[in-house]
């Protein structure tokens, strides 16, 4: 008897190194399903941000159908919130601070229009582009992803 016993010793040590080997498999896998998701969860909230922004700005263009909101370089925005503008210095606003709304937080955004850093959506390296054709505009963002991909969202609407 004494014989038998001594086979069996160190048995259920393998059986739990085994076990432990596996239970680590798992918990690994676990993790990394957890960060996919995480990642995924980030990247459709940029998506509804970006989203927004577009569908902000189409609201904008509808309420101001008169002007051309086609994008104006190195124009200078009047601070049309406090004070009244023409319907073409409201476009530049518009665009000034949708492009502020986009892009990084800046001094000149923070002075100008007077926001703080808890009004930017901040789209990673968010950009714009507006282009209108025959009474359809369309806005389209676009943004860095984690992986240095682009990503982007067209969003198109009958403006009368």
């Amino acid at each position: 008897m004494i014989r038998l016993m001594r086979r069996q010793l160190g048995v259920t040590l393998i059986e739990l190194l085994i076990t432990m080997v596996i239970v680590s498999i798992g918990v690994l896998g676990l993790a990394g399903v957890q960060i996919l998701s995480l990642k995924q969860a980030r990247e459709a909230g940029q998506k509804m941000v970006a989203l927004q922004a577009a569908n902000d700005l189409l609201d904008r263009i509808r309420v101001n159908p008169n002007a051309d909101y086609s994008w104006p370089a190195g124009s200078a925005a009047a601070d049309c919130a406090s004070t009244a503008c023409t319907p073409a210095q409201m476009a530049v606003f518009d665009l000034a601070l949708w492009d502020c709304r986009l892009g990084q937080p800046s001094d000149v955004c923070k002075t100008a229009f007077g926001l703080t850093d808890a009004d930017f959506d901040r789209l990673p390296s968010g950009e714009g582009l507006v282009s209108a054709a025959s009474g359809t505009y369309t806005v389209t963002v676009r943004w860095d992803l984690t992986d240095s991909t682009k990503q982007d969202i067209t969003v198109a609407a009958r403006v009368n």
